[in-house]
């Protein structure tokens, strides 16, 4: 009995050793790829598309701003990247932001955007995020949805993903939300990626576009969109 006693304490510290062992390198080797994610950030417009035009704001310039701001923002936060659609002002198709979603095998998609019209006193952001009917090209019925269950996981990540970017957002405009909105987009069309249109501001609106053409302003707007895109990954299932 007392032999018996003493192999099983051998074995049991034996046991205890390679479970250790292999516990260690395991959490070294896989650290440095855990919570690394790939951000597409999507200036609207640009080159021949000068997209919303009021007094000195011209929305393909201040979406590239912000765009170049939020990778700058983005690197400040550890397993965050950010890519650009265009870093520079060309002319780009929808076609060609999709492919590139799909090159750099980004892990979500912002499309930054300036708003206009609603009447004269509209004013605030808007975020969008694609609807069930989206996985269809050109809408119709959106049945063959639930047999894709890639695309349904990557609608209910926007929704999660439109959620954070609308906290972070409110830090900068303080009561100044238009909700959440479920929208169609061509951008969204055979992608499997959580991604959302942002609708920054109005052109229109005196007070937005003064405060959109402020570097202050673009700062921070680009500081929350990075804010938001950080609390969504860590909350990723």
């Amino acid at each position: 009995m007392e032999l018996m006693n003493g192999w099983r304490v051998k074995y049991g510290v034996f046991t205890l050793a390679v479970i250790l062992f292999c516990l260690i390198p395991m959490a070294g080797a896989g650290a440095p790829q855990q919570g690394f994610y790939t951000i597409l950030v999507d200036p609207a417009h640009g080159g021949d598309d000068p997209g919303v035009m009021s007094d000195k704001l011209r929305e393909k310039e201040l979406t590239l701003n912000l765009a170049l701001l939020v990778r700058e923002e983005a690197q400040k936060i550890p397993g965050l990247q950010v890519q650009l659609t265009r870093s520079t002002d060309r002319t780009l198709s929808i076609a060609e932001r999709v492919k590139a979603a799909g090159t750099m095998k980004a892990d979500a998609l912002l499309s930054l955007h300036v708003n206009a019209g609603f009447g004269k006193k509209a004013s605030g952001y808007e975020v969008y995020f694609p609807g069930f009917r989206q996985s269809v090209p050109g809408g119709g019925d959106s049945s063959p949805i639930i047999k894709d269950m890639a695309r349904n996981t990557s609608l209910n990540d926007s929704v999660r993903l439109a959620q954070r970017i609308q906290s972070a957002l409110e830090t900068v405009f303080p009561r100044k939300g238009r909700g959440l909105r479920d929208a169609p987009s061509p951008l969204w069309d055979g992608l499997t990626i959580p991604g959302l249109v942002v609708e920054i501001g109005f052109a229109t609106d005196p007070d937005d576009r003064k405060r959109l053409t402020e570097e202050q302003t673009q700062r921070a707007v680009a500081r929350a969109l990075v804010m938001g895109l950080r609390d969504y990954f860590r909350k990723a299932p």
